[in-house]
């Protein structure tokens, strides 16, 4: 009996100290784990880019929030290319959400991160089992020290050799 016990308290235990992990608090809508070393700031920038992207979309201003969106050239970030970007305006005109939500982020590296996001297409009662999001990834990047928003789908070159799988 006491063996059983004293199991099933360090069961209980050690699954409380695997949920506590660092002692920071994690609610829902909160960033997965990071694993490059990045501040707060660099969170608020990223954050504050995508909100701006968001804000463009919402109020249907599509070309402004494409030219927030850049492209990986070697070393250096250019505009997306002319083909990319009708590709962009073609697919961010087909669906027109009522808002947007950032689901969640990850930074594993300077130059292998994903922020997901969705747009909400309509509102929903409680216990609606419709779906009423489409998603979407943004791929933000850390280029001398400087963050951008780039473009992560399967087709895109920025996402090449990613380790985030989406």
């Amino acid at each position: 009996m006491i063996k059983k016990f004293s199991f099933f308290t360090v069961l209980v235990l050690s699954l409380m100290f695997a949920a506590c992990g660092d002692g920071k608090k994690q609610s829902q809508g909160e960033p997965i784990p990071v694993f490059i070393q990045t501040s707060q700031k660099d969170t608020t920038e990223v954050l504050d880019l995508t909100k701006q992207y968001l804000a463009y979309l919402t109020d249907g201003r599509i070309d402004e929030a494409l030219s927030m969106i850049k492209v990986i050239d070697g070393d250096s970030i250019k505009d997306v290319p002319d083909e990319l970007r009708k590709k962009q305006l073609t697919s961010l005109n087909l669906l027109h959400p009522i808002r947007y939500e950032i689901d969640y982020y990850i930074f594993r590296f300077e130059d292998d991160c994903v922020l997901k996001y969705s747009g909400i297409l309509f509102d929903k009662e409680d216990g609606d089992s419709t779906p009423n999001k489409v998603a979407y990834y943004l791929k933000p990047v850390r280029h001398d020290n400087q963050w951008y928003l780039t473009l992560a789908d399967s087709e895109d070159i920025n996402t090449i050799n990613s380790e985030i799988q989406n």
